[in-house]
């Protein structure tokens, strides 16, 4: 008969030590205001940190940064960018492509714009920083809209403004239709056979558009190269007197030096080089001035 009041009491005691533990596992695991058997979040949003838990914009997002430039020089323009894409701490693509072409034109004597006998392209390249799937869907309705202007309309040529313009639209009209707006901070560099010069232009996260003299830098990065840029352009107008040569090393210096800095910005070094012959592409590695492709 003791033995058995002995069991009994030592069952309980067992059964009342689990429900207690359970009890506060349950507290802590599960606070107020959370359903105990809720799914994880996996949506996109919830990985780019957009949105609070309550569906709300984050104050404190985790931006994606990134280093981009452009500078001008006597026969068009160079643009160039890092090939790290980060979230936060976490490197997720170490070779990405960060420059989009959005066209290339070949010139013809007998569209209109070219009086001489020799073909001059019109190509525009988009540079893209911010969020990664905000800055693709912004580059890709970019190009699906001009190419489709193209079809429609014989012998169009673009202008690097008339893209800049439209992509301003896009970055307006997202933040009228939603309380929030698309991280992109932009540049829309091209060649434009119509005015036969390079253009650079920048798309700020909040829509406006400012076409730049000589040079246009954005990202996490391009705060170290500002005062290095200021302090150049004072004594040197680039855009008149250097070659491309020259530009081509200006350019992958100053991404050298980014990278060197900047703990969002990485990889290999990007960099196309846009005249009137069209687009060409370069890649640099940091270490090694020399391009290698």
């Amino acid at each position: 008969m003791l033995f058995v009041s002995n069991c009994l009491c030592l069952s309980l005691y067992l059964l009342m030590s689990i429900n207690y533990r359970w009890c506060c596992c349950s507290i802590l695991v599960h606070p107020i205001g959370v359903e105990a058997n809720a799914w994880p979040d996996f949506s996109p949003s919830s990985y780019s940190y957009r949105y609070r838990r309550d569906g709300l914009p984050n104050n404190n997002e985790v931006d994606l940064g990134t280093t981009l430039v452009a500078i001008k020089y006597s026969q068009g323009v160079i643009v160039a960018a890092d090939t790290r894409t980060s979230v936060g701490g976490y490197v997720s693509n170490k070779f990405a492509y960060k420059i989009n072409p959005i066209f290339e034109l070949e010139g013809n004597a007998d569209d209109g714009y070219d009086s001489d006998s020799s073909a001059v392209s019109s190509s525009c390249v988009l540079c893209r920083s911010g969020s990664a799937a905000d800055t693709q869907w912004l580059a890709q309705n970019a190009k699906r809209q001009f190419g489709k202007r193209s079809l429609e309309r014989p012998n169009y040529r673009p202008t690097i403004k008339e893209v800049a313009y439209f992509l301003r639209y896009l970055v307006r009209d997202t933040q009228n239709q939603d309380s929030t707006s698309l991280q992109a901070s932009l540049i829309c560099a091209g060649y434009d056979a119509v005015e036969r010069k390079g253009q650079i232009h920048c798309i700020t996260p909040g829509g406006s558009v400012w076409e730049e003299d000589d040079f246009c830098v954005s990202g996490s990065g391009s705060t170290i190269l500002l005062g290095y840029l200021d302090s150049l352009f004072d004594t040197k107008n680039v855009s008149s007197t250097y070659t491309e040569e020259e530009t081509i090393e200006l350019v992958a210096k100053l991404l050298r030096l980014s990278i060197s800095r900047d703990g969002s910005s990485g990889g290999l070094i990007r960099l196309y080089v846009i005249n009137k012959n069209g687009l060409k592409e370069h890649t640099f590695f940091p270490e090694n001035p020399t391009a290698s492709s």
